[in-house]
């Protein structure tokens, strides 16, 4: 009987302390409430990324990284070989298989150059060398000794080698120096390379003055290294033609509050230097706050049309029939869906390309009626190559797309597994993609071959 009133007296004392806290808050009894955190913003879908197939390498092959050299002609293809640097060792590989041809056991510099069936470069020692691209045997080594060259070119039976304000020419059969050329009033390289002009070869250098820098524009005799002429704040011409070069004049005219604005080419006699005329392209625009100085107006040409690009609009001028004030053939407006998109000079498959700098991707307006288009992977682009129909897109995600320039479909999708690259390369039907320390080799389908 105790028990059972015992029971009965704990149920109801139970039940009471149920009814209070039933009437009471979580903070009035003393217990805290937690809640998920909610975030000061949400916004984003995100991206399903561009589902394509997948293509597997062919092949792929370790080879030195180019960061660890300071220039970077570092690959280079040729005769469905590609040359490149393995332990410092200029190698040969089948651009189909990956295999290891040959290995040229001499250490090499990094750059070098192919041109029609021999590899032309600098050994570690600055001695310039050629060798057979078929064999790897060595055909000749030149006492010349050149440190860290800024460029290697040939023409004709002449090899160049370009190092700061310096051109030595070395006869291509033998190795044997011909020339040296200098000029003191250069300071550095311009990269700007050496052009071919018959029996003179251009070259610009850069001058440091008191107040200001400009640039040269000088032509060397090809027999005697001798300097025939130079000429200042003239770009590397953009052709040439009948014993005349069709250079940009830099003025760096200021132009503040003023909304006329022009370009002048300079007409130049290769072998005198004289000026024999000059074109003038004039324009108006609206003068905008921090437009100051007319310089490095983007201009190109793509057979006979001319391209100056006019502050918002590209004018597509007749260049074989020039007019003193003549008015262009056609405008376009540039691309304005992309603030970040810059002209790359240059005309391809009959379209005018536009590239952006921040994400990489490409953009164009095509020539006939303006008609814009774009190719865009999913992820940044680290290098955005094109050729011939392909266009190329090495991802910072590890991921290669391969889309057709012509209709802007996405063909193919490639895993890399790499953020970075050097140049892209096509051979024999492949691509060959440079990554840090690696070489991937593509097989390409036939349209794109």
């Amino acid at each position: 009987m105790q028990r059972k009133l015992m029971f009965r007296t704990i149920l109801t004392a139970s039940a009471l302390l149920i009814a209070i806290h039933i009437g009471q808050t979580a903070d009035n009894i003393g217990m805290s409430q937690v809640y998920a955190e909610n975030p000061v913003i949400s916004f984003g879908i995100g991206n399903p990324g561009i589902q394509t197939p997948i293509v597997q390498p062919a092949w792929s092959a370790k080879v030195d990284n180019w960061e660890d050299y300071l220039t970077s002609n570092f690959t280079v293809t040729g005769e469905g070989k590609v040359f490149t640097l393995r332990d410092k060792r200029l190698i040969a590989l089948n651009a189909q298989t990956g295999k290891t041809i040959w290995t040229f056991e001499d250490d090499v510099q990094s750059m070098f150059v192919y041109q029609e069936g021999n590899i032309y470069g600098a050994l570690s020692d600055g001695s310039l060398f050629s060798l057979s691209a078929s064999s790897g045997k060595k055909l000749w080594q030149s006492s010349v000794r050149i440190e860290k060259p800024n460029a290697i070119e040939v023409f004709g039976d002449t090899l160049y080698a370009l190092i700061d304000n310096y051109t030595i020419a070395v006869h291509l059969k033998t190795g044997k120096q011909l020339w040296v050329n200098t000029d003191p009033q250069a300071t550095y390289y311009t990269g700007s390379g050496i052009m071919d002009a018959g029996d003179i070869v251009l070259r610009t250098i850069t001058m440091h003055e008191e107040t200001q820098t400009t640039s040269q524009l000088n032509a060397i005799d090809k027999k005697t290294g001798k300097k025939l002429w130079g000429k200042t704040n003239q770009d590397v011409p953009f052709k040439i033609e009948g014993g005349l070069a069709y250079s940009i004049k830099h003025n760096n005219q200021q132009i503040v509050e003023n909304p006329d604005r022009s370009i002048t080419v300079s007409v130049i006699n290769v072998k005198t230097g004289e000026v024999k005329g000059s074109r003038v392209y004039r324009w108006n625009v609206n003068v905008v706050s921090g437009d100051e100085y007319i310089a490095n107006v983007p201009t190109y040409l793509d057979g006979n049309d001319f391209y100056i690009h006019q502050n918002g609009i590209i004018a597509r001028y007749d260049f074989k029939n020039y007019k003193p004030d003549g008015k262009p053939m056609q405008t376009y407006s540039e691309p304005t869906y992309d603030r970040d998109s810059h002209p790359l000079n240059q005309v391809h498959r009959g379209r005018i390309l536009f590239g952006n700098w921040q994400n990489g991707s490409l953009s164009s307006i095509k020539k006939v009626n303006g008609q814009q288009m774009s190719w865009t992977g999913d992820n940044p682009s680290a290098k955005t190559v094109i050729y011939g129909k392909g266009v190329y897109l090495a991802q910072t995600d590890g991921i290669l797309h391969a889309i057709d320039f012509d209709s802007g479909k996405p063909l193919f999708r490639v895993k890399t597994g790499a953020r970075q690259y050097d140049n892209l390369l096509k051979e024999d039907g492949f691509l060959i993609i440079q990554t840090p320390g690696k070489l991937i080799g593509v097989k390409l389908p036939a349209v794109l071959q």
